[in-house]
């Protein structure tokens, strides 16, 4: 609980940072430079690109979610956990837009390899990519403690593809990814302290 603790403070600040440089000539240099190095690439990673993407939009996620939170309540019986995936997914996309339309930033000019509407600021499947990378560990965690390190590298590896993903086509500024990261452990956080309390409200 301590490091994502810590992980959801620094995400804060930096979340604040960014949306404070938006539109500064830094910020834009860098989204650029970053933007259109990693943009576009052989057809097999653009198609692997798209597949993470589908996965990571809202039906995609929403629906794997909810999937993976029927085995895991058919298996273990565990609806706290069971529930509380799907609900972080839906949680962070409620949020996402929410600042999206508030924030109201463009996206890139680049010639998008996929379909992407809306303002860009957070992303929302990379938001997604790291609630469910990381809210699976949070589980595996618990079941499978020693792997702990295993789970949350596996974890931060999904999550950068994810975000990685949405650069390589050309739909989100790099500093989009970065400040969705951020936003999205702050939603990590309140699922590990929820379901910790229910958990232990029911084990009492």
């Amino acid at each position: 609980m301590r490091a994502l603790t810590i992980t959801a403070l620094a995400g804060t600040l930096i979340f604040i940072a960014l949306a404070s440089a938006l539109g500064t000539p830094q910020l834009n240099a860098l989204d650029d430079a970053i933007g259109n190095a990693l943009y576009g690439g052989p057809e097999a990673l653009i198609l692997m690109s798209k597949i993470f993407v589908w996965l990571g939009g809202a039906f995609g996620s929403l629906l794997l979610a909810t999937l993976i939170a029927g085995y895991m309540w058919k298996k273990t019986g565990k609806r706290v956990d069971a529930i509380g995936l799907p609900l972080a997914i839906f949680s962070g996309w409620v949020l996402n837009a929410l600042l999206k339309f508030t924030i109201l930033r463009p996206r890139p000019s680049l010639e998008f390899l996929y379909s992407a509407h809306g303002p860009s600021f957070p992303s929302g499947h990379a938001m997604s990519s790291w609630i469910m990378s990381f809210v699976l560990a949070i589980i595996a965690t618990r079941y499978f403690p020693k792997r702990r390190n295993l789970w949350f590298s596996l974890a931060l590896c999904a999550a950068i593809l994810g975000g990685y993903a949405r650069l390589v086509l050309g739909v989100h500024h790099f500093s989009d990814i970065i400040a969705s990261y951020s936003v999205a452990s702050i939603v990590v956080l309140a699922y590990s302290y929820a379901t910790s309390r229910s958990t232990h409200r029911i084990n009492t």
